[in-house]
């Protein structure tokens, strides 16, 4: 995680420092021009004002009008700082500025060292340049006053003008410029580098914003987005990055989806493997005890063993009790595969649940006879359901408790409508409880808490599990539990079957 804000706060140093570059090298090709091509572009431009400054006293000359001359000769020498000397067809000096201001009188001329540098620039002065009213620009140099001076000198009706201005005024003003370039190029890069640091920080922040939802994208976290109002391509970047998270996770919900169905799935495969494995092994072993009895008494009969009527009857009794045992099994056993694989047909109708219990009572009075079993029925209730469903519960309660009611017991069965208009229905039966760690198994198939006793009875170990099955089908809860002298069988039934169920019935 350090990494990675790493790299995003070096976007940010470089852009920093990609400003503060361009800046620099700004301000450095500026100093470089200042210096090595000022004092040109100054010394022409300096040229170029000594031109226009001959013109104007050219046409002041020509005009005639020495006051407009003399007039144009102070306005000169006081804006443009330039000494301006006026000489003879001789060379001899009849105006010069400095003399001027020493001396009001125009042809009042004492200072030699001036009239030294005018005779020099007039004998260094091109005679070619200064034919047709053209100039020439000289450079004087005076040891006595060590400097060096720029003049103009040019014609003049039959004499000569020569304007001179120093290269110390030249150098001063240059020096200024450098060092006002300076303060300004630092000043100028100060601001710079304080705006790039602005610049970047207001341009690499969504950035880095952007690079956190990415990191808790690639930690399968969408609930960050970004919620920047940018509209250029940062902005659009943006919202492609929360487009491209809602559409990731939507594939991942979808994915995690699937996988739960497909794990779901897998159990439910290996569920019903292992049930399909269980019942094979389980129908082997009920159906094994029966086949090798019919086995055993149908070759004793093609034997001959069985000499006396007796015996061929007791032979051919217990091979056919054996082969409806079979049979009772087969058909309990579809039953439940119809129950399991939701194959059966449910009919809602109002069920009147004392009537089911009644009949039940009075279809097993056969299985009752010679067992002096007390039976009571009693309560009555009203439900929306499959009658022919829960009269099968009833009678499989009903044989059960038959089956393990020993003889001159009690057997009391009792429907009762419930406060939210359910109903149950509880089947008791005397004699030896189970254990308690048993209950949740008597409802696996093939199951029995007494085997031999089970197998004298005539149990078969699916009546239970054909219980939890139809309940299943009705949204019912069935269940058991040990009581006083004996144990209680219940059914707890809805007021109705759910919507669903009832579109699926029609």
């Amino acid at each position: 995680m350090e990494r990675y804000f790493h790299k995003l706060r070096s976007i940010r140093l470089k852009f920093f420092a990609a400003i503060a570059a361009v800046a620099l090298v700004f301000i450095t090709v500026l100093s470089c021009l200042n210096l090595f091509f000022y004092d040109n572009y100054y010394m022409a431009k300096r040229q170029s004002s000594l031109t226009e400054i001959y013109d104007r006293v050219c046409q002041s000359y020509y005009s005639g009008n020495n006051e407009r001359l003399f007039e144009t000769l102070f306005r000169i020498e006081n804006s443009d700082s330039v000494r301006l000397s006026i000489l003879d067809a001789g060379a001899a000096m009849i105006y010069d500025s400095d003399a001027a201001r020493n001396d009001n009188s125009p042809s009042f001329f004492s200072n030699w060292k001036t009239a030294q540098l005018v005779n020099s620039a007039l004998r260094s002065a091109d005679p070619h340049k200064l034919e047709n009213g053209g100039v020439d620009f000289v450079v004087v140099q005076m040891n006595d006053l060590r400097e060096n001076f720029l003049c103009l000198v040019g014609r003049l009706g039959d004499g000569y003008l020569v304007g001179r201005t120093p290269f110390a005024f030249m150098k001063q003003n240059s020096m200024f410029n450098s060092t006002f370039l300076l303060i300004s190029g630092a000043a100028t890069l100060l601001i710079c580098l304080v705006l790039g640091a602005v610049l970047a920080s207001h341009f690499t922040r969504p950035l880095i914003e952007m690079g956190e939802i990415a990191q808790s994208m690639a930690h399968l976290d969408f609930s960050k987005k970004y919620e920047g109002e940018r509209v250029d391509e940062i902005g659009q970047l943006g919202q492609s990055l929360n487009l491209l998270s809602d559409h990731l996770r939507e594939a991942i919900d979808g994915l995690r989806a699937s996988n739960e169905q497909l794990e779901y799935e897998i159990e439910e495969k290996e569920r019903i493997d292992a049930m399909r494995r269980e019942f094979i092994v389980n129908v082997s072993h009920e159906l094994k005890t029966p086949i090798a009895l019919i086995q055993g008494y149908a070759e004793g009969l093609t034997a001959g063993v069985a000499e006396s009527p007796e015996d061929r009857a007791f032979y051919c009794n217990t091979i056919a009790e054996e082969a409806g045992r079979m049979n009772t099994m087969v058909t309990q056993l579809l039953s439940l595969s119809k129950l399991e694989l939701g194959r059966e047909i449910i009919r809602c109708e109002t069920v009147p649940l004392g009537d089911c219990l009644r009949t039940a009572v009075e279809k097993t009075a056969v299985l009752r006879a010679g067992h002096d079993l007390a039976v009571s029925c009693t309560g009555d209730a009203v439900v929306e359901s499959d009658g022919r469903l829960i009269e099968q519960i009833v009678m499989n309660y009903m044989t059960n408790a038959i089956r393990y009611t020993p003889d001159g017991g009690r057997i009391a069965l009792h429907a009762e409508q419930l406060p939210d208009g359910g109903a149950q229905i509880t089947v008791f039966n005397e004699g030896e409880g189970v254990p308690e760690e048993e209950l949740p198994l008597l409802w696996e198939k093939f199951y029995r808490t007494d085997k031999a006793r089970s197998r004298a009875s005539g149990g078969t170990g699916v009546g239970l599990s054909i219980v939890r099955a139809s309940a299943a089908l009705l949204h019912a809860v069935c269940d058991a539990q040990n009581v006083p002298d004996g144990i209680v069988f219940s059914l707890t039934l809805p007021k109705e079957l759910p919507a669903q169920r009832k579109s699926q019935e029609k």
